[in-house]
């Protein structure tokens, strides 16, 4: 009888502190969740560094898979834990897959030359020293695109012809023209500014040249809930974000 009446008093005053140690447990659950992402190869660097800084200033984990664009569209549509696409909005706009767009810069194309190659504009490529001329696939990279409406609108694209080696993504243009399997190559600015001990002239290309280039923060539909997202929306808004993304070219 004692037994039943402890326990019918204690009830009520253990009920609160109960429920208090769920939201806890819960709570401590919820933060230990990361953030999950996917980018375009082209962007890795800065958008490592992005996430380093982002990681450090608020002890939230957050990771990135990169690939092209055509890769990380099947990554998002297989992966509900994507929660941001990182890329060029002319390609992530037609997956009809954000919500939210974030500009985090505009993307400049470059033409570097490998070592031993004099290069001082795009007209140059037409020399006969430049045998081979590296370009991503302009169906999954932005730059590869930007590069070949480039070279037609200078009437270069004919001359040059089967000079020109297709690759995947604008890190696989990088890597043959600093082993020197290519004479010059079509990258972004964040690729030429890492190159920039590895390989010869570095030629900026006209932005009338090409369509604007956008890289864009993409929110994806069904997944802006996470108050792991909203913290890297509102430090993606910070000086510190911002540093990083200009000391990389954007």
């Amino acid at each position: 009888m004692f037994k039943r009446i402890l326990s019918r008093g204690l009830a009520p005053l253990l009920a609160p502190l109960l429920a208090l140690l769920l939201a806890g447990s819960a709570s401590l659950a919820h933060a230990d969740e990361g953030l999950l992402l996917a980018a375009g190869a082209g962007y890795r660097k800065p958008v490592l560094e992005l996430l380093q800084a982002f990681s450090q200033a608020t002890g939230i984990r957050a990771e990135a898979s990169f690939g092209n664009m055509k890769q990380i569209e099947t990554q998002a549509r297989q992966n509900p834990e994507i929660a941001v696409l990182i890329g060029d909005r002319a390609f992530v706009e037609p997956m009809q897959l954000a919500e939210r767009y974030i500009t985090l810069g505009q993307g400049q194309l470059v033409l570097v030359a490998a070592r031993g190659r004099r290069l001082e504009s795009v007209q140059d490529l037409a020399r006969p020293e430049f045998k081979r001329i590296a370009i991503a696939d302009r169906s999954k990279a932005v730059y590869g695109n930007a590069a070949r409406i480039c070279l037609e609108r200078l009437g270069l694209a004919q001359t040059l012809g089967e000079r020109l080696v297709e690759v995947a993504t604008v890190p696989q243009v990088s890597a043959y023209v600093t082993t020197g399997e290519v004479d010059a190559g079509f990258v972004n600015k964040t690729e030429a500014l890492a190159l920039k001990d590895r390989v010869g002239a570095s030629v900026p290309v006209a932005a009338s040249c090409h369509p604007p280039i956008e890289l864009s923060l993409a929110v994806l539909k069904g997944r802006a809930a996470s108050p792991q997202l909203q913290a890297l929306l509102d430090f993606i808004a910070t000086p510190q974000a911002r540093q990083v993304l200009e000391r990389h070219g954007l």
